[in-house]
């Protein structure tokens, strides 16, 4: 297993975001929340998409407004919109709390487990494989793993970093100012076994809007610390960690 790094320090937004989840994990039974456009979903273990940031398994957030905007998502079909409102006993399930590590950590397991379209630049493979090698933690052993979330738009800053053209800070702060919230995701058997559900609504049509406004801040925010990221002095590339 690679050696665990934590954080070092962490900032004022980062110290919160551990504290958040600290406050989760307080509870035995944690209340979780998931939006789609399905009435009556009954997350099956096993079922999914593997090319998610975690692989494949059941994807939820502790955040009732986030989950009503994942609810209008363009990643789910259908006419209207639900969230549904899950009670998971976390008693006995061993959990991986991402927040409290550094997140070269986040970004090996993100870049293990989605597609990334760099197949024929040997060199970024390269960096992949040793990136993999030192810091992609072993998961394999865990029921739970909180951490953040990324779009499809944030990976794609998560290509540019392993391509070395992008700082790891400034994927760091496009992160926490596309505000894309903390994932409770359940990867074994025994978490999807603890897991129940105790409310299903319909999500108003506005949500819609609203997911569509946060993904065009992102987007926004993204392109513009990428344009202005400043000198390079100080700062970390991929290179700081694989070479």
């Amino acid at each position: 297993m690679s050696e665990i790094m934590y954080k070092d320090r962490p900032n004022a937004i980062e110290h919160s975001e551990i504290q958040s989840v600290k406050k989760l994990l307080s509870n035995q039974i944690m209340t979780v929340y998931h939006g789609n456009k399905t009435e009556n979903l009954t997350p099956k273990f096993g079922s999914g998409n593997p090319d998610n940031d975690y692989g494949k398994g059941f994807y939820a957030t502790p955040s009732m407004e986030l989950a009503k905007e994942w609810a209008w998502g363009t990643y789910t079909s259908g006419k209207k919109g639900y969230v549904h409102t899950f009670e998971l006993n976390a008693e006995s399930l061993k959990i991986l709390n991402l927040t409290e590590l550094d997140s070269i950590h986040w970004i090996a397991e993100l870049v293990y487990n989605r597609k990334l379209n760099i197949q024929d630049k040997e060199v970024v493979q390269d960096n992949i494989r040793i990136l993999l090698d030192r810091y992609k933690l072993d998961t394999s052993g865990y029921d739970i793993i909180i951490g953040y979330r990324a779009n499809d738009s944030y990976f794609a800053y998560a290509e540019a970093f392993v391509s070395g053209t992008i700082y790891k800070d400034t994927l760091e702060k496009a992160l926490r100012i596309g505000e894309l919230g903390i994932q409770v995701f359940l990867k074994s058997e025994k978490a999807f076994q603890s897991l129940k559900k105790t409310a299903v609504e319909e999500v108003p049509e506005k949500y819609r809007g609203y997911f569509v406004k946060r993904d065009k801040s992102a987007r926004d925010t993204y392109r513009s610390l990428r344009t202005n990221q400043g000198s390079r002095a100080g700062r970390q590339t991929i290179y700081d960690f694989i070479l």
